[in-house]
């Protein structure tokens, strides 16, 4: 983790300088399938895997700017597409992702998923904050072989605030670095790629119900 310090990050297409009980292991468990359904478009091309247009075995991935919708096939284990950003280490490599899940009939409102790096100082939360607004602090919720996840709670005040500025920060603490480290995310098309989020919630939800699942 001592590599994120004084690392300047990448946004898809965009330079920057310096820097959850069962329900939430689950949802960790999903952001982590969803992240890996990233990877492999990144390395395919966003482009359709499985058969032709529409088809439910085919993982979807739509672009709006710095961010992506990603849309697994259809199957009653797996019925949420993703909202994901990735911030880019100028050496290469994913230094933080930002996810969000569409929201759930158990669940009204959506959250943002924040994964890192391990290595960072876990008791000490994760700072977040969009445009000029206040920073809040978050805990962490779990750690996976992707990285360690806090959650902030999207309402509708804070997505607002997400669709109408075109850039945040996340501020963590990291063992022996004397200093916090400040990751900007671009939030450029976040408004875009929330909007076809709940375009893809509807029709998944319309497909799912006519297969009977």
């Amino acid at each position: 983790m001592t590599q994120v310090a004084n690392q300047r990050v990448v946004t898809r297409g965009r330079s920057f300088k310096s820097w959850f009980s069962i329900n939430t292991a689950l949802r960790a468990l999903l952001v982590v399938a969803l992240l890996f359904a990233g990877g492999v478009m990144a390395l395919v091309g966003e482009r359709l895997i499985g058969g032709g247009a529409g088809a439910p075995n085919e993982t979807r991935v739509t672009t709006f700017q710095d961010w992506r919708v990603i849309c697994p096939p259809y199957t009653p284990t797996t019925p949420a597409c993703a909202l994901t950003l990735d911030v880019l280490r100028d050496t290469g490599g994913v230094l933080m992702t930002v996810s969000m899940l569409d929201p759930s009939p158990a669940n009204a409102q959506p959250s943002l998923s924040l994964t890192v790096p391990h290595g960072v100082a876990l008791d000490s939360g994760i700072g977040f904050s969009i445009g000029t607004e206040p920073m809040r602090v978050r805990p962490y919720e779990t750690c996976t072989n992707a990285g360690c996840i806090a959650l902030v709670t999207v309402d509708a005040d804070t997505l607002r605030s997400l669709s109408g500025n075109m850039g945040g920060q996340v501020v963590l603490a990291v063992p022996g670095n004397p200093q916090p480290v400040t990751i900007p995310f671009s939030l450029r098309g976040f408004g875009d790629g929330y909007a076809e989020l709940v375009r893809a919630k509807g029709r998944r939800t319309a497909r799912l119900g006519f297969l009977g699942l």
